[in-house]
């Protein structure tokens, strides 16, 4: 015999003095049901029969969870094509309790967000009013003990009712603090929006003023060049805009996949340096780098890492006077188990209280800073250090000037093979 949900939930709604009603959620279900299971079962042994549709039998398995061993489960068939739903009977030796639920349409595709109506209750009354549905299935000790339940004792259900407001308040307090965390990453993504919108408007404007004047006039090659030049620069800046937005918000996730490979710190440093020494113009300060021929070789990603030093080193050009000095080094520390590879300058430096935000999400230790990019390179750079299992810091004096440390660790790691450095 088949016993459809809506029925069954009938005959508990029959002993209305008994019955309480409310609407709740799943985590909220399980809790009472597991609430009066302890209950009904804390000092004698009994059982509960388990009435649900098939989709729905790992949820009740779930709202079981912490029934005391002695208790025997019986499943009974639901009939097809029935509104989703279960029902729950508890009998033990002197009480019982009877739990029904329906979900409440429309339906998420995550069933931790639907909502039940629920209908449930400790009288005898309205556990006798489930069981003359399941008269058929209920063998004659089950129908007996069915028929002598008395009400639970009053501290069992002032203990119940505890545990319900304990529960309800944690559960407040965990969708306060999610609440607070989504607003805030909202919040976050419009102003990443108008930061990087903004961002984008001067180099997008310089870039197609160079395409119109150079579509439009004849120029002598030198200032055919100079008008290239600006719009190389313009595109070159979105492009690595562009990478640096994409990447951090899979480095955010996790969803990039390191590809390190041996190279040498010596070939790091240089293939990030040589480019911007030749590429210096006269009013910049100069840089200089200075790695031992005889460094060991690190596991990186290439690309990864030439970006945080690029990062670095361009900041470092943009905040020195052209009479200042950038320097790119590295030494061995931890008893040569890790690499430390500075970058200083003696520009402007950065006030003590900027100094701990600055490897945060768009922060920018000043106004003029607004004017110069979305705050999201040295956000970029940590993240980056970070997946390579490293570290990186600043130390910096107003005034004169700030050193950025990076530590990564020599060994390689356990799943990557041998290679020849590069």
């Amino acid at each position: 015999m088949t016993y459809p949900i809506s029925v069954l939930i009938a005959g508990l709604q029959q002993a209305d003095q008994d019955v309480i009603s409310g609407c709740y959620t799943p985590a909220t279900l399980a809790q009472l049901a597991q609430s009066l299971a302890r209950i009904t079962f804390s000092k004698d042994p009994g059982v509960i029969v388990a009435i649900s549709n098939e989709p729905q039998r790992a949820w009740v398995d779930l709202a079981l969870r912490g029934a005391s061993a002695p208790v025997r489960r019986v499943d009974l068939p639901s009939a097809r094509r029935q509104p989703l739903g279960f029902v729950l009977l508890g009998v033990g030796q002197t009480s019982g309790f009877a739990l029904a639920a329906s979900p409440i349409t429309p339906l998420d595709r995550d069933e931790s967000l639907w909502l039940y109506d629920a209908l449930w209750s400790c009288g005898p009354a309205a556990l006798r009013g489930v069981a003359n549905q399941l008269h058929e299935s209920l063998d004659a000790e089950t129908s007996r003990r069915i028929d002598a339940l008395q009400p639970p004792e009053p501290s069992a259900l002032l203990q119940l009712s505890s545990d319900l407001l304990d529960f309800a308040a944690r559960q407040h307090s965990t969708l306060g603090v999610a609440n607070r965390s989504l607003t805030e990453r909202m919040r976050n993504q419009e102003d990443q929006t108008r930061m990087i919108v903004h961002d984008m408007r001067a180099p997008l404007h310089t870039l197609l003023i160079s395409i119109k004047a150079l579509q439009r006039q004849r120029f002598d090659p030198e200032g055919r060049n100079e008008l290239l030049e600006v719009a190389r620069d313009s595109a070159g800046y979105l492009l690595n805009l562009t990478e640096t937005v994409l990447d951090s918000a899979r480095l955010e996730t996790s969803g990039w996949s390191v590809k390190r490979q041996p190279m040498r710190i010596l070939n790091l440093v240089q293939s990030v340096c040589d480019p911007l020494e030749l590429a210096a113009r006269p009013d910049q300060a100069r840089l200089q780098h200075s790695v031992a021929d005889d460094m060991p070789v690190i596991w990186v990603d290439r690309g990864l890492l030439e970006r945080v030093l690029t990062n670095l080193i361009t900041n470092a050009i943009r905040y020195t006077p052209a009479s200042g000095e950038i320097g790119v080094s590295a030494r061995l520390i931890h008893d040569d188990h890790a690499v430390e590879i500075s970058v200083s300058d003696t520009g402007q430096g950065i006030p003590k209280e900027a100094q701990e935000h600055i490897f945060e999400r768009f922060y920018q230790a000043n106004d003029s800073d607004r004017h110069r990019g979305t705050g999201l390179g040295l956000y970029f750079c940590r993240l980056a250090v970070e997946a390579h299992g490293g570290s990186i810091a600043v130390q910096s004096t107003v005034g004169e000037g700030s050193t950025f440390i990076i530590v990564l660790p020599v060994d390689p790691p356990e799943e990557e093979g041998d290679a020849p450095p590069r």
